[in-house]
This record gives structure tokens, sequence and C-alpha cells, in this order.
């Protein structure tokens, strides 16, 4: 269920605002004392608060019933046996024609009951829609994974979803209409958090990934240059992905072989080029940790994708503005 936030709700997240304007205000009053930081505090709230402006102009596209692209979903899983099966059995319900989707799994060397679980859905929905399982014994990774998916893919929009995330059933039209304009290279879909009320950990993920996404995504499609189209839900053409897919496969950083960031990574190679925008309309959810430590795992891992990708993401983002 997407996220619902009420009067109540709203009235929090302003006053927060206020706070934060409070505090800021107050802090200029230390520029005499100390210019560097007080310049910092005023640059922080300016680029805070036009977020929320940038997103305010922000606007969707109707659907053109008559494009309808041929798509792939990619879904690279490891370890993924709770869930893989509800997020392939999505695909068969989706509100697009049959005949223009394809499904590629990829078992990338699981321990548990993943491949199980996927052998199970495509003999369940074989006659709804055709699963291809591609099961790798050793584990490669999940760069990798998604390479095999577009190498193998026959269709011209590539989905990559993750082995955790539910698509909606509109979702898919609403991701492929941007790809009317042949300037656009990827799309963002909507993203909320599937198991938010399991604990105040949950919760507090649902609030960021509404923000995340509502203001923050919201706020850089205005620009076509969305920095990260993330795996829970993107949508990527896939002539496109193609033109860059052995650079990003072989991305080092400090001479070291990438193996964290995919989805940011690949996005920053698209706008180099292309244009990424966000799709308000293409919801999908998705399970975040529920314990402090896979949490921590998790944030570590997008961390260091985030300082490795930002320097690259900001030289883009400011030479397309200019």
């Amino acid at each position: 269920m997407p996220l619902k936030i009420n009067f109540g709700g709203w009235f929090v997240f302003f006053f927060i605002i206020y706070i934060i304007l409070f505090i800021k205000t107050v802090t200029v009053h230390s520029i005499e004392n100390n210019a560097f930081f007080g310049f910092y505090s005023i640059l922080i709230t300016l680029y805070i608060l036009s977020r929320f402006l940038f997103a305010y102009f922000h606007k969707s596209m109707p659907c053109a019933e008559s494009y309808q692209p041929s798509i792939t979903f990619v879904v690279p899983a490891k370890n993924e046996g709770d869930n893989i099966a509800e997020t392939l059995r999505r695909f068969s319900e989706v509100n697009y024609p049959r005949e223009k989707i394809e499904v590629i799994a990829i078992n990338d060397g699981s321990t548990d009951n993943t491949l199980q679980e996927m052998l199970n859905l495509k003999e369940e929905i074989k006659n709804v829609l055709k699963i291809e399982v591609v099961d790798w014994k050793v584990n490669r990774g999940k760069r990798h994974g998604m390479a095999e998916g577009v190498r193998r893919a026959k269709n011209e929009i590539i989905i990559f979803i993750d082995s955790d995330s539910f698509i909606d059933k509109d979702c898919v039209k609403h991701l492929v209409k941007y790809f009317f304009n042949p300037e656009v290279g990827a799309v963002s879909g909507h993203t909320d958090v599937f198991n938010r009320d399991t604990n105040l950990l949950t919760q507090m993920q649902a609030v960021r990934y509404y923000i995340a996404f509502k203001i923050y995504k919201a706020a850089e499609s205005t620009f076509g240059n969305v920095t990260c189209c993330p795996g829970c839900c993107s949508a990527y053409r896939k002539k496109y992905v193609l033109e860059i897919l052995d650079k990003w496969l072989n991305q080092k950083f400090l001479g070291v072989q990438c193996t964290y960031g995919d989805d940011r990574s690949l996005t920053n190679f698209i706008i180099k080029k292309y244009k990424a925008v966000y799709s308000s309309e293409a919801k999908a959810h998705t399970v975040v940790p529920d314990k402090f430590s896979k949490y921590l795992k998790q944030q570590q891992r997008w961390k260091k994708s985030w300082i490795r990708e930002t320097f690259i993401a900001s030289f883009l983002y400011g030479r397309k503005i200019l």
C-alpha cells in the first residue's frame, strides 16, 4: 500500500521544515565568527528547499494507448526464496499485452530454494506468461545478472525489478509512456515500502522512501537527470544500454572492480547522453530490512556507491543545466 500522509502528518512535516529554517536563520548570525560553517549552513538550506520547489514543477504525462513497446522483465536473484515467486507472479497480472512481455529470471548462485520457487512459478503461470529461468551455480553478482538479462532480452524496453519487489498492475504502462520521447533512456518508477508496518525501523524507511521519490526524484526529473533509477523498479531503453554495457559491467574505482552501486552507476552511464526521468504513477513496493543489523549493511553498500557516483552525477547535472 502507498504511504498516506494525513493532515497531522503534513503538520509535522511542515513543522520540521520550520524548525530547520529557524535553526538556519539563527546560524546566519554565526557567520561573523565562523564564515565557513555559516556559508555551508545557508547553502545546505537552499539546497533542501530547492528540492521541494523543483518537485512542485514535476509533471506527469498521459499514457499513449497507441504506444506500447515490447518489454522484458529482468530479475536477478540470490537467496530470495521468500519473495521471488510473488515478484514474478505480479508480471502475469499487469495491464499490458501479454504478447509484448518476456521475463528473464536469473538465479545467481542461491543456496536456498530460490531456483525451485522460480521453476514452480514458471510452471504455475505457463499458460499466462512465459518465464526464462537462468541458473548460475556460482554467484557472479547483481551487475552480471542484470547484464545477462540485457543480452538475452529480445524486446525494446528492459524493466529491472529486484527480487524482493512487487509491481502494481498499471506500473508498466506508466513506465513505458516516457520512452515515446527518444531522448529518454531511463525511467524510475515510484516505490513504497511493502512491510512498513512491521516495526519502527520499517516505518522510518517508509517515510524516507516517500521523500526520496516524491521530492528528490521528482525534482531531478524536472531536468531529466534522475541520478539513480533504483533496482526495485526502473526501465531502460535496451539499445541505449547496449551502447555502454561493457563499460558499465567492467567499471573500476581506484583500480578495483566495482561490485556495488549497480543501479546508480548504470543511471550515470545513461545520463551522460540521454535523459532519466521519474514516473510517480508507476508504482511498486519493496521489502526493506526489519532488523538494524541488516539495515546497517544495506546502508554501507549504498553510501559507498553514493560517494563514488555523486561526483560523476554532480558534473553531469551541472553540465546539463548550464
